[in-house]
């Protein structure tokens, strides 16, 4: 049996705010900040919604991104080739 690593994903745990009308993605960096600054400036795509980089904490060595329900999400921009 084999198995292969998908270069473009990456485990996340989703959760929901109805409090605050947010959804949180929250990722584990074993590395801290050296695995942070590695994502921190991409943008997340989960279940077909975009989620940007909100913040970390180095204590607990997890980083999040966040998708707004209230007005949609922060301005993106896609590079063009």
């Amino acid at each position: 049996m084999k198995a292969s690593i998908l270069p473009n994903d990456i485990s996340v745990v989703y959760s929901y705010r109805p409090d605050v009308a947010r959804e949180y993605l929250t990722i584990d960096v074993p590395n801290g900040w050296d695995d942070v600054k590695k994502i921190s400036k991409k943008v997340l795509s989960y279940d077909s919604r975009k989620f940007t980089y909100t913040g970390w904490n180095s204590d607990t060595l997890q980083c999040y991104f966040v998708r707004s329900l209230v007005g949609g999400i922060e301005p993106i921009a896609t590079f063009v080739k």
